[in-house]
């Protein structure tokens, strides 16, 4: 009876967990992932200005990481692949600012953002 009793307990808070997830679940609407695709564009963008400006790492660092905050609203199974390959340029750029290598750095933000203006028109030619 106590095993029986464990079981149907353990079944009803997985059942109960389970449900709760996929009900908070949001799926973002196409202007939401429109606005994180044009304000991640625009941060990666604001990184390399700032790495061509001369700041100093630690301002590029905050610039990387606000983009690659960003990157995570650009929620679509259609562009989750790109974005992927996009955020793990962002991560290196980020890497490299924090070794003092801004010509790196930079490098990979500008493959970053050819990663991101790509979405941003396979996007804009979907929805």
């Amino acid at each position: 009876m106590k095993a029986l009793k464990k079981i149907a307990v353990s079944l009803f808070v997985t059942i109960s967990l389970a449900s709760a997830s996929t009900a908070f679940a949001k799926n973002p609407t196409g202007e939401e992932v429109k606005v994180a695709i044009d304000d991640t564009v625009a941060k990666v963008e604001e990184s390399i200005a700032a790495i061509e400006n001369g700041a100093d790492n630690e301002a590029v660092m905050s610039l990387i990481n606000d983009a690659r905050q960003m990157q995570k609203n650009i929620s679509n199974n259609e562009l989750d692949l790109k974005r992927n390959k996009a955020s793990s340029k962002l991560k290196a750029a980020r890497i490299e600012a924090r070794n003092n290598d801004m010509k790196a750095s930079e490098q990979q933000l500008k493959e970053a953002l050819a990663g991101f203006q790509e979405i941003k028109e396979i996007y804009a030619k979907t929805h």
